[in-house]
């Protein structure tokens, strides 16, 4: 971990995150919902995933550290959910990055209904 100077810029990250894929459901009636903070700097940064409000940590696997890309970082999260959970149109999947902005607790969110198929 990079410890941040008083006067280094603090970038959020970006966030997104992307559907699974539908040969992967298809052959393992399983759907990997993939989340991606890139751009951040520094590399403090949390991803929490949360389902339809409550936060999930079966079936999620973070990224152990921060890649660094020559001037910022991206961190990736992964939540494997049952097909069956994904095909939902009423459950809301939420990616939450949480990092430090001037010594406060930022975050940033953003969701994906499921797919009514």
């Amino acid at each position: 971990l990079s410890i941040a100077e008083e006067n280094d810029e603090i970038i959020p990250p970006a966030v997104a995150i992307f559907s699974p894929s539908k040969q992967e459901i298809q052959q393992k009636s399983k759907a990997t919902l993939v989340c991606l903070a890139s751009g951040f700097f520094p590399n403090y940064l949390s991803l929490v995933w949360k389902v339809n409000g409550a936060q999930r940590t079966e079936g999620v696997g973070t990224d152990e550290s921060a890649t660094w890309n020559g001037s910022t970082y991206s961190l990736t999260s992964r939540l494997r959910i049952s097909a069956q959970e994904w095909f939902n149109p009423l459950n809301h999947f939420e990616c939450v990055a949480t990092f430090f902005k001037n010594e406060t607790l930022e975050s940033i969110r953003k969701f994906i209904t499921g797919d009514a198929g």
